[in-house]
């Protein structure tokens, strides 16, 4: 072979080699997944120079700095640091084992988890004593929500900005204008600031720029309607004679009507509701920098994940927004009635269930003998003349209602959809053109009312009443077959019932303890209203029904909340995070304090218990006098860490301000003691235990808030086949002596292993009961 062919040789093994290079080089990249690389506190206020440091790092891994910033999607350095980006798997391993790097987070997806329930609180605007009164209705404090958006301009009523004042001078933040979304359209003193997150959604669904300009308003604006009924449901503005259906409402308003909102879009619309974790963080980021006092999170996918240690953002971010002083509330999930189903268990998140108000919804179904059955359901302005009644025991299935559709027209059909074959959208549709007058489902207790006829716009009134209902029914149609009469039955106008006429309850969507990552942490902390609640939504989406709609679930409980939480930091802005969740959960209504029974829906009905609702339903005038509280600061969150098995690298990395040159001198507080600290002594306002052998010792610190010159006085209700005895069981309190720390000796008296049984502990003065809630599990 002559040089000349040689070097040919050598020149196509050049470019063959060149060529599997870049396809190598094409497919790694094809295999880039979005990550978030969480490096924990931010190492200093300069945050042009820590996403500077973000750059270099990441470059370290792609191979320059300016891979990185092609490759970087956002930098996190308002109230943490860390950045995401797209990375292979072999960058995730590399990057992994540099200095500093706390964890790396893989892009994932949550999911969303709302007017009479403020005065069922005990905030009219018509008590001068009430806490909405007292507080100025939460004028200046600023909520931060994150969902799908807001979608009233602020030429409406909902989030009009009459009565306030300028903007707060402490707010950062800013209304993001695009082409759908104008700044003085859509904001005003009311609503003061308007982001919106979408790359991490982008990634996890395959969208690139074009694809999602198609699919979606790239704006802060809501196509789904829950934003803005979250929204609206914290710190709505004053709507009076309000009309849903036929049903005068009367005046709604927000639990803080006078509260500013800050919007963070993290939710959009696909298949359901998408929201990426990537996207959530980095509107925490911003939220802590924008100045919001409060954060409001209806949404979840956490159950059972750590707080530092995975891909739990809401717990990861929220612990940084409470490191702020801004106080974090989430939905608990709606995954009840079973057990061990509770969301955002974090121990610095305020975790709300559901519960219903003093008001239902009914509408009167009368039958041939004059017994009438409330139903559930809506009507819109009719009533209806007695019809002949049919029901077909055979139909199980939603596809065979097309046998008997022949014979429907004129007529009420009922058919039991217990069996969860019969789907009321598809039976509806089967129905369309029967010619049917109304529909009955029988199924287990309904929470909520839904208008599945208006979800598919089909004018068919549709009910649903529960099997001891549907009994009285078949034995009517009983009475009238053993009589040779034919059934026949009416429905009248949908009525309101209020106060006593209904019962208190925690739904049976509303998820349920306990805590089965950390058993220790109680929860849920606090229930709220959550059952057919009406609020604001998009007026586009709901056309005829003035821009209002009802919702059900804990993502309507938890802004109930957050509009509480506004009102108690007007009244103490000086509380920290923990004392405010204090407040709420020793407060509380439960089987203790509130005027009748509390239940529990679900499987059996029984009386609500800790895992049904925390402390209980939300009494927001008694948290505004808490008379002692249950208070913690970040180092009792670290002493949290330290017992859930977190190296000391890791926690300091996660949770302390540092910069390369020099550690802080706090740095000293991060290390982990020899002797680890049982997570029963987080001064919580809660004592579970989920393994009692013989007896254990808890410790507890409670802070005088009330009367300087106080003597409280101890009362207690063992759960049962336990004994408790606290030492000391009086507290002395005067101007110097404000704490009071005491101990909790839990003991078994019983030899047989047990469920979880549930007493209580608190402490009187005469004028405050100071209550926290106590679950046992014999080991």
């Amino acid at each position: 072979m002559n040089n000349s062919t040689s070097s040919l040789v050598i020149l196509f093994f050049l470019l063959i080699f060149t060529c599997l290079c870049e396809i190598i080089a094409k497919t790694d990249n094809a295999n880039t997944k979005l990550y978030a690389v969480y490096l924990g506190h931010k190492p200093h206020n300069d945050h042009e120079l820590i996403t500077d440091s973000h750059h270099d790092l990441l470059g370290q891994v792609v191979g320059s700095k300016e891979e990185a910033k092609k490759l970087m999607v956002y930098s996190y350095r308002h109230g943490f640091s860390g950045f995401a980006a797209k990375l292979t798997d072999s960058q995730v391993k590399e990057i992994g084992e540099l200095p500093g790097v706390v964890r790396i987070i893989p892009n994932s997806l949550y999911k969303t988890h709302t007017s009479r329930s403020w005065n069922f609180l005990g905030l009219s605007k018509q008590d001068s004593n009430s806490l909405m009164n007292k507080t100025n209705q939460g004028d200046g404090i600023i909520i931060g929500i994150l969902d799908t958006g807001i979608g009233w301009g602020n030429n409406s009523e909902v989030f009009n900005d009459k009565g306030l004042g300028p903007i707060p001078s402490r707010w950062k933040g800013s209304c993001k204008e695009e082409d759908n979304f104008s700044a003085s359209k859509y904001c005003n003193r009311k609503i003061i600031g308007a982001r919106w997150y979408m790359k991490g959604m982008m990634e996890a669904n395959d969208l690139n720029q074009t694809m999602a300009e198609r699919l979606h308003k790239l704006s802060a604006l809501d196509d789904n309607g829950h934003g803005t009924h979250v929204a609206y449901t914290a710190a709505g503005s004053y709507v009076n004679n309000v009309k849903y259906y036929d049903l005068n409402m009367g005046t709604t308003h927000g639990g803080a009507p006078l509260a500013r909102l800050a919007i963070y879009k993290v939710g959009w619309k696909s298949k359901g509701t998408s929201i990426s974790n990537i996207d959530v963080l980095a509107a925490i980021d911003d939220a802590i920098k924008d100045g919001v006092d409060i954060l409001s999170a209806s949404l979840g996918g956490s159950i059972n994940v750590a707080d530092i240690d995975q891909s739990n953002v809401l717990g990861m971010g929220s612990f940084h927004a409470v490191s702020h002083g801004i106080p974090f509330i989430a939905a608990s999930g709606n995954s009840g009635p079973d057990s061990s189903t509770v969301d955002n268990n974090s121990p610095w998140l305020i975790s709300v269930a559901s519960s219903n108000s003093d008001r239902d919804i009914v509408t009167p179904l009368t039958l041939g003998n004059n017994k009438t059955i409330l139903a559930a359901g809506l009507t819109k302005g009719m009533q209806q003349a007695f019809a002949p009644l049919v029901t077909f025991i055979n139909i199980t299935k939603g596809e065979e209602i097309e046998s008997i559709a022949d014979g429907l027209k004129g007529k009420v059909l009922m058919l039991s959809c217990g069996n969860n074959k019969i789907d009321p959208v598809a039976s509806l549709m089967a129905l369309k053109n029967t010619g049917v007058l109304a529909y009955i489902c029988a199924m287990p207790p309904v929470d909520q009312i839904i208008d599945y006829a208006q979800l598919v716009h089909i004018p068919i009134p549709f009910f649903t009443i529960d099997f001891e209902q549907a009994n009285q029914i078949f034995d009517y149609i009983l009475q009238c077959t053993t009589n040779n009469q034919d059934p026949i039955i009416k429905y009248g106008r949908t009525e309101i019932l209020e106060g006593t006429n209904t019962y208190i309850k925690v739904p049976s969507f509303s998820s349920r303890g306990p805590n089965t990552f950390a058993p220790e942490i109680l929860k849920p902390d606090i229930a709220a209203p959550g059952v057919n609640i009406l609020a604001a939504v998009p007026p586009h989406l709901l056309k005829g029904y003035n821009g209002f709609n009802i919702m059900s679930g804990t993502s309507m409980s938890a802004p109930h909340v957050s509009g509480i939480v506004a009102l108690l930091k007007a009244a103490h802005p000086n509380w920290s995070p923990a004392a405010i969740k204090s407040a709420l959960v020793t407060t509380a209504w439960n089987e203790d304090t509130y005027a009748t029974e509390i239940f529990s829906e679900g499987n059996g009905a029984k009386l609500a218990d800790p895992f049904d609702f925390g402390g209980g339903i939300c009494n927001p005038n008694g948290a505004a006098d808490p008379g002692l509280i249950y208070d913690m600061d970040r180092n009792d969150y670290l002493n949290y860490f330290c017992s859930m098995g977190y190296s000391n690298d890791r926690i300091y990395n996660a949770t302390t301000y540092h910069s390369d040159a020099k550690k802080s001198s706090s740095s000293a507080g991060i290390v982990c003691p020899k002797e680890v600290p049982s997570r029963l002594d987080m001064n919580l306002p809660s004592i579970s235990i989920q393994n009692l052998k013989d007896s254990v010792t808890i410790k507890r610190t409670v802070t005088n808030v009330g009367n300087a010159n106080s003597l409280y006085k101890l009362v207690v209700k063992p759960p049962r086949n336990t004994a408790i005895k606290v030492t000391p069981d009086v507290l002395k309190f005067n101007a110097k002596t404000t704490k009071i720390s005491f101990e909790v000796k839990i003991t078994s008296t019983n030899q047989r292993r047990s469920k979880f049984t549930f007493g209580s502990l608190a402490w009187s003065d005469g004028k405050h009961f100071v209550r926290i809630p106590i679950a046992v599990r014999k080991q």
